[in-house]
């Protein structure tokens, strides 16, 4: 099951090469690059109509240890492959997960500051903050149905509920181990967050904030990072910290699958035609294509220095 739509290209945020690619998406071969770009490139949102991508410049450093964290979003209008005017952030700082919402609004973690910015494209401006309460607030999700913005905080070791509406904090539920990542699945009846000391998932339920099962992870030695949702909803994808595998879990029978893929996988795209998974490796500058019916790498293509997140448009 896709998603009905032909993608025109590829974007790749190359983060070891400070720069934005244009990639074909099918070839996978270059088609522009863009590398006047603020101090670091880290992650990616596309708009809704996929028009225009959005690229925080995060800082030089990495989480719990940024000492120049930079305040900027880069806007890339994709029918151009250029960039149109930075969002400015200030006074906030370290910008990093960033999402849309149904109602068309980008909510952004900044970091350092302990809050979402909601940045609404049609003003252009900044239209409100929340508070995460806490300064560990690495990576978010936003479930439009349920009105949340749900933050993963890592060393604390909680997920933040936070109320879009009256933006104010709804809950906050420990965890008892540091976390890594987050998603939830289209349909929002699940949460999931990976353990960041063991190689295993906690699923929960982002209505009633209950804990539910706990998903061991038989394919991997390390704890995993980034976890991520088919957009048809048919697979997880729970990517390997600094070790080279991805694992493919099925929604409907819950098998696991395990690939092996380049050194240090940062996170992958789903193709829209639900049969192609990308996973970019940062540290040898791959991208590995499986195939979701084979469940095996098709081909692995050099892209750019080491790039970190991707995205159809």
């Amino acid at each position: 099951m896709g998603q009905n739509w032909q993608p025109k290209g590829l974007i790749a945020v190359d983060k070891q090469g400070d720069a934005v690619l244009r990639l074909d998406p099918v070839t996978l071969e270059m088609r522009g690059r863009i590398s006047d770009l603020p101090d670091l490139p880290h992650e990616l949102a596309i708009t809704p109509d996929r028009t225009c991508a959005y690229v925080p410049a995060y800082g030089d450093g990495i989480h719990g240890d940024n000492p120049h964290p930079n305040h900027l979003v880069c806007v890339i209008d994709l029918a151009t492959f250029a960039r149109a005017p930075d969002i400015d952030l200030a006074p906030l700082e370290a910008p990093h997960t960033l999402r849309f919402a149904a109602d068309g609004k980008l909510y952004i973690a900044c970091e350092n500051s302990a809050r979402i910015a909601v940045y609404d494209p049609k003003s252009q401006r900044i239209t409100s903050t929340f508070a995460t309460r806490s300064s560990n607030s690495h990576r978010l999700c936003v479930l439009s149905r349920l009105g949340l913005v749900c933050t993963e905080n890592e060393e604390d070791a909680s997920v933040s509920f936070i109320d879009i509406a009256g933006g104010e904090l709804a809950d906050r539920l420990p965890l008892g181990h540091a976390l890594a990542g987050i998603d939830a699945c289209p349909d929002e009846t699940v949460l999931v967050v990976s353990n960041a000391e063991a190689a295993s998932l906690t699923l929960i339920d982002p209505r009633t904030r209950q804990i539910g099962a706990q998903i061991r992870l038989t394919g991997h030695a390390r704890p995993a990072q980034v976890v991520r949702y088919s957009p048809d909803g048919r697979w997880l994808l729970v990517i390997g910290d600094h070790e080279p595998v991805v694992t493919l879990i099925s929604t409907a029978t819950h098998s696991q699958t395990t690939i092996g893929v380049g050194t240090k996988p940062m996170d992958g795209a789903f193709h829209p035609d639900g049969r192609t998974l990308l996973v970019a490796n940062e540290k040898d500058g791959t991208l590995s294509e499986i195939d979701l019916e084979a469940l095996t790498v098709r081909r692995t293509v050099l892209c750019g220095e080491g790039c970190e997140t991707l995205a159809y448009f």
